[in-house]
């Protein structure tokens, strides 16, 4: 194989945990596992922002959030900075992307087609970008208005409202996301007037299937899957939601919050008070019946390539953006650095290397970057980047990788070394957990071991630097 194809498969918001190749049968992923099965799983993989843009600039760039002024959602990515995708591009690959991007989410302005002249700017050949799961019932340019005119193509924000329209479906979609944001709570959960063929993620993972249809094997290509769940509203369509099977979950990490700061606790008073373990369930089913029908259509994806003769050319990644806190510590969404929401699954299946298994390095979303252009044959400059190339752990050459995990929002940031984890807040109480001792982020050992506190804060600042 000279250059090979790079398929990244991301989806929006899913716990590493969640699927059945990590050991868990409540949920089941065959599709991911086949691609487990080829590759290695990274079981310590984290993303470096729990929030959406900032973790999927990061992506792109291959740099820390700090470095591109993006600790939060909604701010544009820095169009004088380089991407990976560019550098694809620049060594003959097609790059193309469908689903998500986030790299220009304050705008809310896809365009019937998606926003070609920039996906174009930041590398992509053929972009088929889509709005994102929560953006795609609002009007365009108007984030939270769903004062939505189907006939006016100055409303339609993107490209899958678009679709909505043709099928005669988008009055019903922005109605019933009308009624999920005016009766919001975090835990509502009811199955979307939409059926499972016309749902978003089917639009993505149907519009994936086809760009392989069209692939060449002359020319390589890195194609982006990015699909829209298993994030919020808790929406999956109503034949996965039946055919779910109807079982109490493991109950989430219950938490005391003493020792939590206090923006916190008030997170947990807004986002699971009064809610009762029925309710939890009910969410929990919707979220693993979503997550039922992305794993159906990375099965598809996966067939496409067979079929096409790709799958002994094409190097997969499956990844997410960051997790989803599902009750845990009376938390959903994401936006703190606890367990669920900060880890995500990691899998990178490469046909040329028989290494197969799981991996214990601390490795980062950011690494894919290095990693990607490392695996295509493209040079870059290492010291440039804050990821640093997972490769050698592919090919057994390093066991280890990188000493320290950075993730960090605006008012919070974390440093994991492998045992410790140090989470600073502004403004409020520092954290320190020993996740060998206490996996589940209960005693806050800040005060109890200031030697390590300090050290992590040390580190933490000579990483931001």
């Amino acid at each position: 194989m000279s250059a090979p194809n790079i398929l990244m498969i991301m989806m929006d918001q899913f716990r590493a945990d969640w699927l059945s190749c990590a050991g868990t049968d409540f949920v089941q992923t065959p599709n991911i596992d086949r691609i487990a099965a080829r590759g290695i799983r990274f079981e310590k993989a984290s993303c470096n922002s729990p929030v959406c843009g900032p973790s999927r600039c990061s992506l792109a760039a291959g740099l820390y959030p700090h470095r591109l002024g993006n600790l939060e959602n909604f701010v544009n990515y820095p169009e004088d900075q380089p991407t990976y995708y560019q550098e694809l591009r620049k060594a003959g690959y097609r790059v193309g992307i469908v689903g998500k991007s986030d790299l220009h989410k304050g705008d809310h302005n896809y365009g019937l087609n998606g926003d070609i002249p920039f996906m174009y700017h930041l590398g992509f050949t053929d972009p088929h970008e889509t709005e994102g799961k929560m953006n795609a019932a609002f009007r365009r340019n108007a984030l939270m208005n769903f004062e939505l005119d189907p006939d006016k193509d100055s409303h339609i924000a993107g490209p899958y409202q678009s679709y909505l329209r043709e099928q005669g479906l988008l009055t019903a979609f922005v109605e019933d996301y009308r009624k999920r944001f005016t009766e919001w709570k975090y835990y509502n959960a009811w199955p979307s007037p939409l059926p499972a063929e016309h749902f978003h993620d089917s639009y993505i993972g149907r519009k994936s299937c086809e760009f392989l249809e069209r692939a060449s094997g002359e020319t390589p290509w890195h194609l982006f899957v990015s699909f829209v769940g298993p994030h919020d509203p808790w929406d999956a369509p109503a034949e996965y939601v039946d055919a779910f099977p109807k079982k109490t979950f493991p109950a989430s990490i219950q938490d005391d919050l003493a020792g939590k700061p206090e923006w916190v606790k008030n997170k947990v008073k807004k986002q699971t008070g009064g809610m009762s373990e029925q309710e939890l369930n009910k969410v929990k089913r919707h979220y693993g019946a979503a997550i039922q029908l992305i794993d159906d259509w990375v099965g598809h994806i996966l067939d496409t390539l067979e079929r096409k003769g790709l799958s002994d050319q094409t190097v997969i990644i499956f990844c997410a953006d960051h997790g989803e806190m599902m009750g845990d510590h009376g938390l959903f969404q994401k936006s703190t650095m606890y367990e669920g929401a900060l880890r995500i699954p990691l899998i990178i299946a490469d046909p040329r290397e028989s290494n197969r298994g799981e991996s214990q390095a601390l490795v980062e979303l950011v690494d894919l970057h290095p990693t990607i252009l490392e695996l295509a044959g493209v040079e870059y400059r290492p010291g440039r980047l804050d990821g640093r190339s997972i490769v050698p752990l592919l090919k057994s050459e390093a066991a280890e990788h990188k000493a320290l995990q950075l993730s960090e929002l605006t008012h919070t940031r974390m440093v994991f070394d492998g045992r410790y984890k140090l989470i600073e807040n502004h403004n409020d109480g520092n954290e320190l957990y020993d996740l060998q001792e206490d996996p589940h982020e209960l005693t806050n050992l800040f005060k109890a071991h200031p030697e390590i506190s300090q050290q992590l804060l040390k580190r933490m600042a000579h990483l931001r630097k």
